[in-house]
């Protein structure tokens, strides 16, 4: 970072600042330790220029973020920004200044990132992998069991190891599940993740059950744990690092690259191509901002792609050699 060396009087107005943002923000660690370095940034900045807190003006704090703004992503510069913000709120509680010139900083568009989806074909090869490592063995029969859970319902790991028994009601074919926040919805489960599950069920977890110690049946934790619908090798409740750790040694076998969270990024995609509308899909994923589902509707463009390639009376050859419009390549630009 170019600059000047802080001055003994913004190396005390700092120290000051930390003790507001952990007594009185109360923010932490981490968070602390961003707004601080971007604090020293920009009152070093301000030195070499000239200028301090209590005389920089909205002008010079966009000078400020466009020389900081350097292959910066706009999530990023936001977060940035919000530091920005938090230092001059903490400067008019001082008295160093009456307004907060950061508070009028335009904030960055976001660029959208799509989540990455598996094709239907390569969840099935998932599936059919797991089926037959499941033959004869406990804990595929639970992996396949666990991962059709994730897919047929679209869970977050997290909602899928914090089930409990009394969270499916195999006669309704319905899950209640606990999100974010606790926020709890009901979601349907698939016939074919039915029928797994009632193997696991009937046979896959009392067997996991009777591994767990007579000494962990002693404590309340053990209990509750014992109670979790999805068990691990000793009869206790799973873990997530345990879970992403098996799915990505199946995954990788198969040559196939995708998370966990792959599985919930299709269950949406696959519903909204299947014929599901978007509020349908935001309950069952338990979205509380519909625009959060919306990014699976820029998803699903290949059935428009070929419809138009083949239906189109420019296709894209046709249009490229009329010098309708440049091609780009998908691994030139995004």
């Amino acid at each position: 970072m170019e600059g000047s060396e802080l001055t003994p009087e913004d190396r005390l107005l700092l120290a000051d600042y930390a003790d507001y943002l952990e007594n009185e923000a109360m923010l932490s660690s981490a968070t602390r330790e961003a707004y601080l370095r971007e604090a020293g940034f920009l009152l070093a900045w301000m030195e070499g220029r000239g200028l301090d807190l209590s005389s920089v003006t909205l002008s010079g704090l966009d000078d400020y973020i466009a020389y900081r703004d350097r292959d910066l992503s706009p999530r990023t510069v936001g977060r940035m920004e919000s530091s920005l913000r938090s230092l001059f709120n903490f400067a008019v509680r001082e008295g160093i200044r009456p307004d907060n010139a950061a508070k009028l900083l335009e904030k960055p568009k976001a660029r959208v990132t799509l989540p990455h989806v598996l094709s239907v074909e390569d969840v099935d090869t998932i599936m059919a992998r797991l089926d037959e490592l499941s033959q004869d063995d406990l804990l595929f029969q639970r992996d396949h069991a666990f991962f059709e859970l994730v897919y047929s319902c679209g869970l977050r790991i997290s909602e899928a190891v914090g089930l409990t028994l009394s969270s499916y009601d195999r006669e309704a074919g319905t899950l209640l599940v606990f999100g974010k926040r606790r926020k709890e919805r009901l979601v349907f489960v698939g016939e074919v993740a039915r029928r797994v599950m009632a193997v696991y069920l009937d046979t896959t977890r009392p067997a996991l059950a009777s591994m767990r110690s007579s000494a962990a049946r002693r404590t309340q934790k053990d209990r509750e744990e014992a109670d979790a619908l999805f068990l691990g090798r000793r009869g206790v409740k799973l873990t997530r690092q345990a879970m992403h750790k098996r799915y990505h040694a199946l995954v990788g076998q198969l040559g196939i690259e995708a998370t966990v969270h792959t599985l919930r990024h299709s269950y949406a995609t696959h519903m909204l191509k299947g014929g599901a509308n978007i509020r349908e899909v935001q309950l069952l994923l338990g979205h509380s901002d519909i625009k959060t589902t919306q990014i699976y509707t820029h998803l699903d463009t290949s059935d428009m792609l070929e419809a138009f390639d083949r239906y189109s009376p420019l296709s894209d050859d046709e249009m490229v050699q009329a010098g309708s419009f440049k091609h780009i390549d998908s691994h030139e630009e995004e």
